[in-house]
C-alpha cells in the first residue's frame, strides 16, 4: 500500500488543502481582517442604537383559582386588548410555569382562589399576580402595561380596584441592551461563515486552480473535507471573538452552559458552512456567488425569526423557517444564554440543526461530486 492511501496520507493531503484554503484568505489581508473586525464593529454599532427587537409579546396562560364569574371577566378583559392572545387556561400554576420557561408563552395570570370574594367584600383589594419572561425586556414592559391596564379596568367599577403584584421571574434581570445583543452572535457568524464557504469552490473555479487540485493525488473526499475546515475554523474564531465581547464589554449574561452553547455553535457553522459549499457548487462566477448570498442573507433575516417573529408568519411561511439553521440557532442562544436551558430543555432545536446537517451535507457532497467530474 503506498503510502498516499494510509490515513496518514489523506490526513496530510486534507491538512495541506485547508492550509492552502486559509493561506489565499491571508493573502488578502483586508478581506481577512474584516471577517473578525466586521462583526465586532456591527456588535458594537447594534447595541449603541435606540430600541429593541419587533416581537410582540401577546401570548399568556391564564392560572384560574377563582373559577368565578369575576375571574371570567378578567379573561374577557385581557382578550379585548387586541394584544394580548390567550393560549391556555389552566388551574395548575405549574403547567404555566413551565410553558413560561420553555418561551411559549411570554406571561402568566395568576388568579387568587379568593379573588372574587375580596372583590365582593371590599374591605381589602384583591390582587392578581403577573409572572413575565423579561429575557426580552421590551416584550415584558409591553406586557405588563396591557394587562395592568386591563385589569385594573375590571375592578374600575369595584370598591377598590384590584391590586396588582408583579413577581420578577430568574429571567428577569436582563436589560434592553442584552436583549439585543444575543440574536447577535448568531446573526453576525452566519454571515462569515456563509460568505467563506460561499466562495469557496467558485473562487478555485476561476482563478483555474481547481483543475490543478483535480490532477493531484487528492481525493474527492479529501476536497470536500479540506473546503469544510477554513469556514468551521473561521466560525470558531468568530464565535469567541463576539461572545467574549459581548460577556465583558455589554455584560451578556450566560446562564446556561457556555460549553452547550459552543457545542450548537459547531452544528449550526457545519450545517451553514454545507448550504454555503453547495451554493459556491452551483455558479460559475465569484460576482454570482456574491449575489446569491446577499439574497440568502436577506432570505433568511425575513424568515429566522431575526426581524420578523417566526409564529407571526402567515400559514406555510411559518414552516420555511424550519429549513434555516439559523432560527433554531437563535432560539438556542436565547434559550441558552438568556434563560439558563439545558441541552434537555432545547433538544427540538438541537435535533432540528443536526437533521439540517445530514441534509445539507448530502446535498453539499452530491452537487461538489456532480461539479468535480
Amino acid at each position: 500500500m503506498s503510502a498516499r492511501d494510509t490515513g496518514g496520507g489523506r490526513l496530510y493531503r486534507i491538512r495541506s488543502l485547508a492550509i492552502k484554503e486559509l493561506w489565499q484568505l491571508s493573502s488578502d489581508r483586508i478581506f481577512a481582517s474584516l471577517l473578525v473586525i466586521v462583526p465586532l464593529m456591527l456588535l458594537g454599532m447594534v447595541v449603541s442604537v435606540a430600541g429593541g427587537e419587533s416581537r410582540p409579546a401577546d401570548r399568556i396562560i391564564v392560572v384560574d383559582h377563582d373559577q368565578s364569574a369575576h375571574s371570567r371577566r378578567v379573561v374577557r378583559a385581557l382578550e379585548n386588548t387586541g394584544e394580548i392572545v390567550i393560549e391556555a387556561q389552566t388551574n395548575r400554576l405549574a403547567d404555566g410555569d413551565r410553558a413560561l420557561f420553555e418561551g411559549r408563552v411570554q406571561g402568566l395570570v395568576v388568579i387568587p382562589s379568593d379573588y372574587g370574594r375580596a372583590l365582593q367584600e371590599g374591605t381589602r383589594p384583591a390582587e392578581v399576580l403577573l409572572v413575565v419572561d423579561a429575557s426580552n425586556t421590551f416584550v415584558a414592559i409591553r406586557l405588563l402595561g396591557t394587562a395592568t391596564g386591563a385589569i385594573r379596568a375590571v375592578g374600575a367599577a369595584q370598591t377598590l380596584a384590584p391590586r396588582i403584584e408583579v413577581r420578577p421571574t430568574r429571567y428577569f434581570e436582563v436589560t434592553p441592551l442584552q436583549s439585543r445583543l444575543a440574536p447577535q452572535l448568531g446573526f453576525l457568524l452566519y454571515q462569515v461563515v456563509l460568505m467563506v464557504a460561499g466562495l469557496s469552490i467558485v473562487r478555485e473555479a476561476e482563478t483555474g486552480t481547481l483543475e490543478q487540485l483535480l490532477v493531484t493525488p487528492l481525493a474527492r473526499l479529501e476536497l470536500i473535507v479540506g473546503k469544510m475546515l477554513p469556514p468551521l475554523l473561521l466560525g470558531v474564531i468568530n464565535f469567541w471573538a463576539l461572545f467574549a465581547a459581548a460577556r465583558w464589554i455589554w455584560d451578556l449574561p450566560a446562564r446556561g452552559s457556555v460549553l452547550l452553547l459552543f457545542g450548537t455553535a459547531v452544528l449550526f457553522i457545519l450545517a451553514q458552512s454545507a448550504w454555503g459549499l453547495f451554493l459556491s457548487s452551483r455558479v460559475r462566477r465569484q460576482q454570482q456567488a456574491t449575489q446569491i448570498i446577499f439574497v440568502q442573507i436577506l432570505f433568511d433575516m425575513a424568515f429566522c425569526g431575526y426581524v420578523v417573529p417566526v409564529e407571526n408568519l402567515p400559514g406555510f411561511l411559518s414552516w420555511i423557517s424550519e429549513l434555516l439553521p439559523l432560527r433554531h440557532y437563535l432560539v438556542l442562544v436565547r434559550s441558552i444564554l438568556l434563560r439558563g436551558g439545558n441541552f434537555w430543555d432545547n433538544l427540538i432545536p438541537i435535533g432540528a440543526l443536526i437533521a439540517l446537517n445530514v441534509v445539507f451535507w448530502t446535498m453539499g457532497v452530491l452537487s461538489l461530486r456532480q461539479r468535480l467530474q
